[in-house]
C-alpha cells in the first residue's frame, strides 16, 4: 500500500481533487527544501481532513474572487511521521529546533503528522508567487506572525510583501483557519495539542 492509499484509508481527502484551480509545489517531494534531499519519494497528493481541505478550497474561492487571475499553491499538508523524523533531526540541538515539531513528544510530531495542517501561499495569473517576505521554510525572524507592521517601519518587510500577507491571513481567517506564529505559510483550525488525536497519527 503506497502513501496515498495509507492517506485515504485514513479518510483524508486530496485538496486538489477538491478544486483543480489549487495549485501544489511539494518541497519535500524536491531537493527545494531545508533538508536539502528528496524525503517524498514516490508520487505523493495533497490530502488534509475533510474539513480543513473543504476551507482550503473555500479559501481558494475568496481569494479569485478578489483577485482574479490569483490562487492558491500548495507546499505541504498531510506528512507521515517517518517523515517528521528526518526533518527533526536535521534540527534536533540546534536553534532551528522550534521550527520543527517533535517527533518523539508524548503527542509525537505537529498538526500535519495528523492531517490537520497545510503550507501555502498565492500565486498570480502566470503561476509567480506573491512576495511574501521570505521564502517558504525560513527559519527567520522575517517569516514570523504578528510582527509585520514593524518590520514594515523598520523596512525589512517591504509594501509589496506586507499586503500579500495580510491578504493570506485575510482569506485563510475568513474560513477559520489560524497561521502559526513562527510561520506565515502554515495554516490550521487550532493551535491547542490536546485536539490532535492519537488515533489520527499518520504513523507510517
Amino acid at each position: 500500500m503506497n502513501i496515498n492509499e495509507l492517506m485515504e484509508k485514513r479518510g483524508l481527502v486530496d485538496i486538489l481533487k477538491l478544486d483543480s484551480t489549487i495549485k501544489s509545489d511539494i518541497r519535500y517531494a524536491t531537493e527545494n527544501n531545508f533538508v536539502g534531499k528528496v524525503l517524498y519519494s514516490t508520487p505523493f497528493n495533497v490530502y488534509a481532513e475533510s474539513k480543513l481541505a473543504n476551507a482550503v478550497v473555500n479559501a481558494n474561492r475568496d481569494l479569485i474572487a478578489i483577485k482574479p487571475g490569483c490562487s492558491i499553491i500548495i507546499f505541504d499538508a498531510a506528512r507521515p511521521l517517518s517523515i517528521q523524523k528526518e526533518m527533526f533531526e536535521v534540527v534536533k540541538g540546534t536553534s532551528n529546533e522550534k521550527y520543527v515539531a517533535n517527533p518523539y513528544e508524548e503527542t509525537p510530531g505537529g498538526f500535519h503528522n495528523y492531517g490537520m495542517a497545510v503550507d501555502l501561499s498565492i500565486i498570480d495569473e502566470n503561476g509567480n508567487l506573491l512576495d511574501m517576505g521570505t521564502d517558504f521554510d525560513s527559519f527567520s525572524e522575517l517569516a514570523h506572525v504578528g510582527n509585520e507592521l514593524e518590520l514594515l517601519s523598520e523596512g525589512r518587510l517591504s509594501n509589496a510583501a506586507y499586503t500579500n500577507r495580510m491578504l493570506l491571513y485575510y482569506i485563510m481567517g475568513k474560513n477559520g483557519l489560524l497561521p502559526y506564529k513562527y510561520e506565515w505559510w502554515h495554516y490550521q483550525f487550532t493551535q491547542c495539542t490536546k485536539d490532535r488525536q492519537s488515533e489520527h497519527l499518520l504513523d507510517f
